[in-house]
């Protein structure tokens, strides 16, 4: 395995695609690793597909934290509470700054040992093209900029900005609290900006924001920090790790080349 620099944040990757069929042929070793709240809220979920959403993003979290604690803290022993539907938080023991999400059978966990990362994962085959209200979504800049767009670009483009800014909501603590007209960024940038750039947007009138946006197939995946208040920021690396089993090895793979493996198109 890759040794990872600490100013690096680390995103475990997986679906429920892949998870379902090791749920089915022996829940005791993955329910066992959850908490009795934990178990309780998946079996309370009518709704099969966010009852497995849940399920793997718990899962994953606590193998990924186990995995950032060196092996010395294990996967069952992390104490996690959530305060209504709020960010999970880990209970009386230091921990990364974490950020989870799922969408559509993709489940992706960030963690971070100095920042608070804040992630998003949707498929990219969602089109928001109809049925949003833009002018909620969109900054007074971007929602002219949109204006200029072809209509048949729009759904596209949309689709992105609402990742970018769930991803931004979340680095700030404030999930979909946060009014996503606040946030402002290039809605069209260069194609040479995505994957590999990071890129800044601003809060209006409440500071700035950097997100970049790693390669995956099928799905569209943001990564958003907050700027510091003074100074221009350390903008870390990130590495990508399709999530393994526990018994297999899991080896980090370029973020170029991330998902052909464990996301198929």
């Amino acid at each position: 395995m890759q040794t990872q620099a600490p100013g690096d944040i680390r995103i475990w990757l997986a679906t429920t695609s892949a998870f379902a069929p090791l749920l089915a042929l022996n829940p005791a070793p993955i329910f066992a690793t959850l908490s009795v709240a934990e178990c309780a809220r998946y079996r309370a979920t009518v709704s099969r597909e966010a009852s497995l959403h849940f399920l793997l993003g718990r899962y994953l979290l606590r193998h990924a934290l186990s995995a950032e604690s060196g092996g010395q803290i294990a996967p069952a022993a992390w104490e996690i509470t959530t305060a209504g539907q709020g960010k999970p938080r880990v209970l009386h023991q230091p921990a990364p700054g974490f950020s989870i999400s799922h969408s559509d059978g993709g489940v992706a966990v960030a963690l971070s040992r100095r920042l608070e990362p804040g992630l998003d994962i949707e498929p990219i085959s969602r089109d928001l093209g109809a049925g949003i209200c833009t002018r909620r979504l969109l900054s007074p800049v971007q929602y002219r900029a949109l204006q200029a767009i072809p209509t048949a670009e729009r759904g596209a483009l949309l689709a992105r900005a609402w990742c970018i800014k769930e991803a931004v909501s979340k680095a700030f603590g404030l999930g979909l609290r946060l009014p996503f007209a606040e946030l402002d960024f290039d809605l069209a940038p260069p194609e040479a900006a995505e994957p590999s750039c990071w890129q800044r947007g601003t809060r209006l009138g409440q500071g700035s924001f950097w997100f970049r946006l790693p390669c995956l197939q099928r799905y569209r995946l943001c990564l958003a920090l907050i700027a510091p208040a003074q100074g221009p920021p350390e903008l870390p690396g990130i590495s990508l790790l399709p999530f393994a089993r526990p018994g297999s090895r899991t080896v980090p793979a370029p973020h170029t080349m991330l998902a052909t493996d464990l996301i198929s198109p």
